[in-house]
């Protein structure tokens, strides 16, 4: 197995816990498992393949999220002006559905993995104090038929 890059996160807990990472070379949405009696997320994901049109949108999504965060952190946004709240691009949300229905449609094509995570080097900062990005080393699929 190699490592793939992670392509977005939606969710950060101690590391990337949900988002669009590669697996075998084709994007995924990931889903890390939380383990309610250890009380924390372990190495264990679930992995859905997305369709073209579901990959798409989420690049679009994605785009809007950089740019905005990009404002943010040069001072010229407030935080409390997320995408989400429609201020900023009011495309974000109707995206957010999109990426969402795909999801629930190719949901049935998911497996369980286990993922081990790293940070990969980056030139230079991606915006002032954003020096990391994420990367993945999946295993092959586990004993469960579909991820749920």
């Amino acid at each position: 197995m190699a490592y793939e890059p992670i392509h977005m996160t939606w969710d950060y807990w101690d590391g990337p816990r949900a988002g669009i990472a590669d697996c075998e070379g084709r994007p995924h949405y990931f889903a890390c498992q939380f383990d309610p009696q250890q009380e924390e997320y372990r190495d264990l994901f679930a992995l859905t393949p997305l369709d073209a049109e579901t990959w798409a949108w989420a690049q679009e999504h994605w785009a809007i999220w950089q740019r905005w965060e990009a404002e943010v952190n040069a001072g010229r946004l407030p935080p409390h002006s997320h995408p989400k709240h429609g201020q900023f691009d009011p495309r974000y949300n109707e995206l957010e559905a999109l990426i969402d229905g795909g999801i629930d449609r190719l949901r049935a094509q998911a497996t369980r993995r286990r993922g081990a995570l790293r940070r990969r080097a980056v030139e230079g900062e991606l915006f002032p104090g954003q020096w990391n990005r994420y990367e993945i080393e999946w295993s092959a699929p586990l004993g469960e038929d579909a991820a749920g």
